[in-house]
């Protein structure tokens, strides 16, 4: 028999029993019922679109072509532009100027182009068209090829003008009566004074007159200064008291009231590219250039050769061949190289 100790927990076990099993009854799931949403096709209509019209090529037919880009020296092209419509006028050749260029806008009449492109555009350029010779302006580190020129400048130094206005100025004036004037105080005055000394003893020496009256040339006169009329016109005076005929102005010095008051003593000039009044000058020997005669390489880039490279040095423009023949042209060539090749001392 149970006694209730023993009843006790059996209670407890069972109702444990039955409490578990009615906590593990399946409880039932609910479920979700998906509606799917049918597709409504829209018909598309496809619009026609009409291609692009191409742009039509403009052809250039030049013999001569200039390729001078928007972003090229403004200075360098309308000086080339000048030089080269004058030598194509003047030899019966057609010319032109373009800011692009492509192979497509070369007609077979073009013969030389004269390039301010980069190196790499007109290298570029060249090796697709070798019938076409082209020069190179401004491309450094070109080589030059078959149809490929190239210019190789320097800028030429104030000592290297004024040693040259000295040789060519005594060359060219009976008796080597020839003057300096220049700022004194400066060193562009100095410069100027001792090249010009310099040059126009290589050619002449002592320079000691041939006739009365007898000095040794040449002379130079200082201007204190230039904006005080009485000063330069001193200096003027001290340089035609010993029957100087040919001067050279330092190109600060050169005003219009100089050079007017030079013209009105008969005096002859000798210039230099950049200097201020040239065009006043009535008597003018010459005017040097530090820049490129390209006309000796357009006959030949023309005849279908290349030039290989050309050398950009000094040129003596507007000659007055009155006072400079033909045989003291070649004597400045001459000299004039090797100065530019380093063999002579412009500065003592």
């Amino acid at each position: 028999m149970f006694n209730k100790k023993t009843l006790l927990p059996l209670v407890l076990s069972l109702l444990f029993i039955f409490l578990f099993a009615c906590n593990n009854q399946a409880q039932p799931t609910a479920t979700m019922e998906v509606t799917q949403t049918p597709v409504v096709e829209v018909p598309t209509e496809i619009v026609p679109t009409e291609p692009p019209t191409a742009t039509p090529v403009v052809q250039l037919d030049a013999d001569i072509l200039l390729w001078a880009p928007e972003n090229a020296d403004q200075a360098l092209t309308e000086q080339l532009e000048d030089e080269l419509r004058a030598y194509a006028d003047t030899n019966g050749h057609s010319f032109a100027i373009t800011n692009s260029l492509s192979a497509a806008q070369l007609s077979p009449d073009v013969r030389v182009v004269v390039s301010l492109a980069t190196p790499g555009e007109v290298e570029a350029l060249a090796s697709v068209l070798p019938q076409v010779q082209f020069l190179a302006l401004n491309a450094p580190g070109l080589t030059p090829t078959e149809n490929l020129s190239v210019v190789v400048t320097a800028e030429a130094s104030r000592d290297q003008l004024s040693f040259l206005a000295g040789y060519t100025l005594a060359l060219g004036i009976p008796d080597f009566r020839v003057g300096v004037l220049s700022q004194a105080g400066t060193s562009e005055g100095q410069t100027t004074r001792d090249a010009f000394v310099t040059g126009a003893r290589f050619h002449c020496g002592l320079c000691n007159a041939r006739f009365a009256p007898v000095e040794y040339y040449p002379f130079t006169a200082e201007v204190t200064d230039p904006a005080n009329p009485a000063d330069w016109q001193a200096a003027v005076e001290a340089l035609l008291a010993k029957s100087v005929t040919g001067i050279f102005v330092q190109p600060e010095l050169s005003t219009p009231e100089m050079i007017a008051y030079l013209n009105s003593k008969n005096i002859t000039l000798i210039g230099v590219e950049g200097q201020p009044n040239l065009e006043s000058i009535q008597k003018l020997l010459g005017v040097l250039s530090g820049g490129i005669d390209l006309e000796p390489a357009l006959g030949q880039l023309l005849l279908g050769e290349s030039v290989g490279v050309v050398k950009a040095g000094i040129e003596l423009k507007q000659v007055n061949r009155d006072l400079f023949s033909d045989g003291r042209m070649i004597l400045f060539e001459r000299i004039k190289q090797d100065l530019l090749d380093g063999y002579i001392k412009t500065l003592p």
